[in-house]
């Protein structure tokens, strides 16, 4: 019966997977790549992402504003569309309001970003959807059959 059990949470955490892959963001391919499930047993299912994509907590849960300082280089540099950050030395690419600047910093005020729970939906979207029922009902299926051939078994 363990196995039985097992199958169904095996099965439920891949579709969720599926459902999240669906979803996830896509900037390289190595988040929606990454996700995976990583255990099943009898009880619970544990689905996420491994080291191929450490940023996905962050974008999972966004992140709160925050400054961004340098650390071993001289300055934090970027291309800047648009206007030049304010307090910011602009050159290399351009001149100050030019619109393809290169932007440099000691420390920025970063906005912060916000959260994109792509786990979280693929499995509310999955639990709305007919496939959980579906898994429901072939669960219910797989354990009939196996206390139908126990009976049989102990009745030879």
């Amino acid at each position: 019966m363990n196995k039985i059990f097992k199958n169904f949470m095996f099965r439920v955490g891949a579709e969720v997977v599926n459902e999240s892959k669906a979803i996830a963001p896509f900037k390289t391919g190595n988040l929606k790549k990454d996700i995976q499930v990583f255990k099943a047993d009898q009880t619970s299912v544990t689905i996420g992402n491994s080291k191929l994509a450490p940023y996905a907590k962050f974008v999972h849960f966004g992140t709160k504003p925050h400054m961004i300082k340098v650390k071993k280089a001289k300055a934090l540099a970027w291309t800047r569309s648009g206007h030049p950050v304010s307090g910011a030395l602009v050159g290399g690419g351009g001149r100050t309001g030019s619109r393809t600047a290169k932007a440099f910093a000691k420390q920025v005020n970063h906005p912060g970003t916000k959260a994109q729970p792509y786990l979280e939906d693929g499995l509310n979207n999955y639990i709305s959807s007919s496939g959980l029922a579906m898994a429901k009902e072939d669960l219910a299926k797989d354990i009939r059959n196996k206390v139908l051939n126990d009976i049989k078994k102990a009745l030879k």
